[in-house]
């Protein structure tokens, strides 16, 4: 199984750093600042799950120092982000770059199973912010759980972590 140790530190901040790029693009997909609020949260609680994953590089991801170090480099890359470009288009742009980044370094250093575990991971993680909170709703009533920007967006996290098991 693939380790952090296999990696360089480029490609281990893509693997990293992917997952929370990912829950930036779901949550930003829409609803209100409640939703991104629920739906940040449900991500963030996925990446801690890893912790009881039996994948050593999906472990690491969960340890609390790789979490914050992961999100103050998403932090620093947002706020370097001119204001009129802080857009989902832009975060679901940046998540999709990271995820390439991340395949790519799976196939040059992992096996088949070590992408396979990761893309699901962060297919996981997507499919959980997605249904996080309903898009559309008045009170909790009517609305739809999953948008068609984010079933738009987790079929394109599908087709890259796909390209990894070819």
């Amino acid at each position: 199984m693939l380790t952090r140790d296999k990696l360089t530190d480029a490609e281990w901040r893509a693997i990293r750093n992917t997952p929370h790029h990912v829950i930036m693009a779901v949550s930003a997909s829409g609803g209100s600042a409640f939703d991104d609020m629920l739906e940040r949260n449900a991500g963030l609680q996925a990446v801690v799950d890893a912790m009881h994953s039996t994948h050593p590089l999906l472990r690491e991801i969960a340890v609390s120092t790789q979490i914050m170090a992961a999100q103050d480099e998403i932090r620093a890359w947002y706020l370097k982000v001119p204001d009129a470009d802080r857009t989902p288009t832009t975060l679901k742009a940046k998540a999709l770059e990271s995820m390439q980044q991340a395949v790519a370094a799976l196939l040059a250093h992992g096996s088949h199973d070590d992408r396979l575990q990761y893309g699901d991971f962060v297919i996981g993680i997507a499919t959980r912010v997605a249904r996080a909170a309903k898009e559309g709703d008045l009170l909790g009533a009517g609305g739809q759980l999953v948008s068609q920007n984010e079933q738009e967006f987790v079929a394109r996290l599908e087709a890259l972590a796909r390209m990894s098991e070819d």
